[in-house]
């Protein structure tokens, strides 16, 4: 099932001293655009998406893993505008574990997922292109000998332009990037920190190829980086907070999205302007304990919707949504289908047909893939 946060930043945020302001939930009206359960496929004794990427209302990619732990394979789901059907993914020789991690689109016709692969003792970067009508595993590559590897975000700008971003695990772990130019990666010096604190990119986001943020956690505080076409800055190191998702729509306008405090665990917005950032007010579900969000998405600087969880009694948790309406952020009721295990993982939204978004979300449901369509 999901992590505390996206993945690996749980302890980031847990362990963050001080109680934070508690936000009441303000619910949209529901005789507006609403969430609803969307069918999906799953594969062995479990199933979970973890990342989306929609080019059209009528074509989204989405990615994860099944099986058991230690054992897992790679999962892609197609959505075609009515149904979800699985897509196959090339299996990768020789490893032991294989997972897709997150997915981006520059179009019907291209995308790319990234994640991880074990084998012979180390994780190898996965990476893997869509060409319209399959998927094509790229050479793996290994950032240092007998290190773990893992690439969490992904934010293509065409076919011969992507970056991505990840860490992996030294003493101590360190972010980096990739950059894909058409025909091979090559890795993008990330600044961290210091050399004492855990630095780790959850993901990232390109309004242009000289212009990306990329945000996750460093130490016990939230991390911002930034690319400007040949290199990479830190812009924040925050205590206190995690970032686990980003989306620019503009070098002018992006929204970060995550988690701070520990006593209640409260949702965390932030904004670009194009000269600073700033934390945004946003709604916490009244009575739980603590609220995650892990992705967001922008149509335009007056739509975005991310999405996450939020903790119940004892070990419940369930789906969470917010959305942006240019002034503030509420949240939107979302489906849960276990009603004890549901989460959201990744959310993509693009316009659609007609005027209006249209935003798809995955995750899971106890062992069950999850997906939900707001229209």
């Amino acid at each position: 099932m999901i992590a505390g946060t996206r993945r690996g930043t749980k302890g980031a945020v847990l362990g963050m001293a001080g109680a934070l302001l508690l936000l009441t939930a303000v619910n949209v009206e529901a005789s507006g655009p609403q969430w609803t359960l969307v069918t999906s496929p799953n594969k062995g004794s479990s199933s979970e998406l973890s990342g989306v990427s929609c080019s059209t209302q009528a074509l989204c990619m989405t990615v994860g893993t099944y099986g058991s732990s230690g054992s897992g394979r790679t999962l892609s789901e197609k959505w075609n505008g009515t149904t979800m059907a699985i897509v196959a993914s090339p299996p990768s020789k020789g490893s032991t574990e294989i997972e897709f991690n997150a997915v981006s689109c520059s179009s019907a016709s291209f995308c790319m997922a990234v994640g991880r692969q074990f084998r012979s003792g180390s994780d190898y970067l996965l990476s893997e292109k869509w060409n319209g009508s399959k998927w094509t595993m790229l050479k793996s590559i290994l950032i240092g000998p007998g290190a773990f590897d893992d690439l969490y975000g992904v934010s293509c700008k065409s076919p011969t332009w992507c970056m991505a971003v990840g860490w992996w695990t030294t003493q101590p772990e360190e972010a980096f990037s990739m950059l894909w130019n058409g025909n091979s990666w090559t890795t993008e010096t990330v600044p961290n920190t210091n050399s004492t604190d855990d630095n780790q990119l959850n993901s990232v986001s390109c309004a242009t190829t000289s212009f990306c943020v990329a945000v996750g956690t460093a130490g016990n505080g939230q991390l911002i980086d930034r690319w400007s076409g040949s290199s990479w800055t830190i812009v924040s190191s925050t205590t206190n907070r995690a970032l686990n998702g980003v989306r620019c729509r503009s070098t002018t306008f992006c929204v970060a999205v995550g988690a701070q405090g520990s006593t209640p665990v409260d949702t965390l917005v932030e904004r670009w302007n194009g000269t600073a950032w700033s934390v945004v007010p946003s709604p916490n579900v009244g009575g739980s304990p603590a609220n995650f969000l892990l992705s967001v998405s922008c149509t335009g600087t007056t739509f975005c919707m991310a999405g996450g969880y939020s903790l119940g009694s004892g070990t419940t948790q369930f789906t969470l949504a917010e959305a942006w309406n240019g002034a503030t952020w509420t949240v939107t009721p979302t489906v849960n289908p276990s009603s004890t295990s549901d989460g959201i993982s990744s959310v993509s939204c693009t316009t659609a047909t007609g005027g209006g978004n249209f935003c798809l979300a995955v995750g899971a449901e106890s062992q069950l893939t999850l997906v939900e369509k707001y229209s």
